[in-house]
């Protein structure tokens, strides 16, 4: 309350805490960047060839279950599935009456698909040789699509809908968007690298997109705010 007996209303600008995930965004969409030059310039490639042919399955040599496996991680990160995870995300939120975080929702993960086919042109780096695929592939490989997609929908997810356990569901999310790009290595489709690089860019772009819901929804609640105009003297 201010001295007149007014209540302070806040004017809709950010608290200091919140344009850190915005900065954190930005710094990973950078870390992206770099370690695409990187590789694009052959740096650490011996180091790619030799992590991949040391954790790639081979037919024959690995457990049919054990790729089956990975085939189906791999599959619950294809464009189908992540679509319905977005839709089903952007629903809830419209739903409980959060229309800025559900169109965030609708075009953050598509953004962060975009951009990543952008850069793999903009890179063009070959796919492994190193094993035979043992899943079907038909563009280049820095970065990894399935990576960068699934990281951005499923981080984004996480930090939009979860108000209760919040680190908990953030953690889910990483593992989720962990296990699917290893699957990619272990498949034999992707560099190392490649994963590391769109797990970079997805979470890169879901921080932005959190830091722009933030600040929408806090111009939006101080517009909503109601101005509490002090009491006159009662006389008492």
């Amino acid at each position: 309350m201010t001295e007149n007996g007014a209540a302070d209303v806040t004017d809709g600008r950010d608290s200091p805490a919140k344009p850190i995930s915005g900065r954190l965004g930005i710094l990973l969409l950078v870390l992206a960047l770099a370690l695409g030059l990187l590789v694009s310039f052959g740096v650490g490639q011996q180091a790619d060839r030799t992590i991949l042919k040391a954790l790639a399955f081979r037919q024959n040599v690995t457990s049919d279950v054990l790729i089956a496996a990975a085939q189906w991680v791999t599959w619950a990160g294809a464009a189908g599935q992540r679509t319905f995870a977005m839709v089903v995300c952007a629903g809830w939120l419209l739903w409980r009456k959060r229309p800025y975080p559900a169109l965030v929702m609708l075009v953050a993960p598509p953004l962060a698909g975009a951009t990543s086919s952008i850069l793999k042109e903009a890179f063009g780096r070959a796919r492994p040789d190193v094993v035979p695929h043992l899943d079907l592939v038909t563009n280049l490989s820095f970065p990894s699509g399935h990576a960068t997609n699934v990281m951005a929908t499923l981080l984004l997810a996480s930090l939009l809908l979860a108000k209760k356990r919040r680190h908990a569901w953030v953690a889910l999310a990483l593992v989720g968007a962990a296990a699917i790009g290893a699957s990619r290595v272990l498949l034999g489709v992707h560099w190392p690298s490649d994963v590391i690089g769109g797990w970079f860019w997805g979470a890169g772009i879901a921080l932005l997109a959190l830091s722009v819901t933030q600040r929408l929804e806090g111009r939006q609640n101080a517009n909503l705010s109601p101005i509490l105009m002090s009491r006159p003297e009662s006389g008492a």
